[in-house]
């Protein structure tokens, strides 16, 4: 009998596994296809800035049901708050106009391949801020990664040397949001340490919706938001309910059902995905400095990340004899 349950124990762990990896690869993918659907959308001539705000405004409705069922499971202090309007106004808001405003000058190739050093910038200001220990593999591997980056932006280098252009400043500008993403990765964890994800991901959305709201109402973007056609709102709901509002929601399930590390890990498909994307959809091209800097990108994140939590990967997600 005892080895019944045992082996019902270990059936039903696996299955809750199995069910985590395909939430987690869901959300990578969908994390992925952003930055050619972002590419493409700019392209149509709709503002950055007003974008993020539609996009963010659909995530925030998605995930609004999910809201409404589990707020009565959170109880915020005052610095709770102050930490979720921080989170939200500042770095999210700031982070969304950066990589929207970088990606419209860049190509969805190069955004997809910089933005996946966010993991590494975490992972440093989590030193930082968070006075949590650095593993030696972090510092080699996030070197590797830059390293990457810098091989990446090479092409735009080139370009703005001789013919002028904002390639270069779309990277940097990215680049720039990727500090910022790590900033909201970093004061998003203290949240969830203590409250659901839908609660904390629905304030954080609401508040990033306001600084993002009123510039767009100020430069005109909304009226150009009101008469997109179908097309255009299609690719906007896609980016905004599913791959931010299911994307999170599929994330955080996945973050429930396997370790940290794990899903850590999983972070390096991001690129993957976006870099496929953005070859079959807008029919980019990596040149060879590109691609050699993805593989360095690729093998620096993972390098970096996977020391934190190794040993507890091995003994929580392997079954013995397996």
């Amino acid at each position: 009998m005892t080895d019944n349950h045992a082996s019902l124990d270990h059936s039903a762990a696996w299955k809750s596994r199995a069910i985590g990896a395909v939430c987690v690869i869901g959300a990578q993918f969908l994390f992925g296809t952003t930055f050619p659907g972002n590419k493409w959308i700019l392209n149509q001539g709709i503002d950055p800035v007003g974008l993020g705000f539609a996009r963010l405004l659909l995530a925030a409705m998605m995930i609004f049901p999910f809201f409404l069922a589990r707020r009565h499971t959170t109880r915020w202090s005052a610095a709770d708050w102050r930490r979720a309007l921080l989170a939200g106004v500042c770095a999210n808001g700031l982070a969304v106009i950066l990589e929207y405003e970088g990606t419209g000058l860049t190509s969805a190739s190069n955004a997809s391949l910089i933005i996946a050093t966010e993991s590494v910038f975490s992972v440093f200001l989590a030193v930082w801020i968070l006075k949590e220990r650095l593993h030696y593999q972090t510092v080699a591997g996030g070197a590797a990664a830059m390293a990457g980056v810098a091989l990446v932006m090479m092409r735009d280098v080139r370009h703005f040397e001789m013919h002028g252009g904002g390639g270069l400043l779309g990277d940097l500008m990215v680049l720039g949001s990727v500090v910022s993403w790590g900033f909201y990765t970093i004061l998003s964890k203290r949240l969830l340490e203590r409250s659901d994800p839908a609660v904390a991901i629905f304030y954080i959305s609401i508040f990033a919706c306001v600084p993002l709201g009123l510039v767009s109402a100020g430069n005109g973007a909304l009226p150009r938001l009101a008469s997109m056609n179908a097309k255009e709102w299609g690719m906007t709901i896609y980016l905004g309910a599913i791959c931010s509002g299911l994307g999170f929601m599929l994330y955080f399930q996945g973050l429930k059902r396997l370790s940290a590390s794990v899903v850590a890990l999983t972070l390096t498909l991001i690129p993957v995905f976006g870099v496929l994307f953005s070859v079959l959809w807008l029919d980019e091209r990596l040149g060879l400095e590109q691609l050699a800097g993805a593989v360095a990108i690729l093998g620096g994140v993972t390098f970096a990340i996977w020391p934190r939590e190794a040993r507890e990967f091995v003994a929580e997600d392997i079954p013995p004899g397996q």
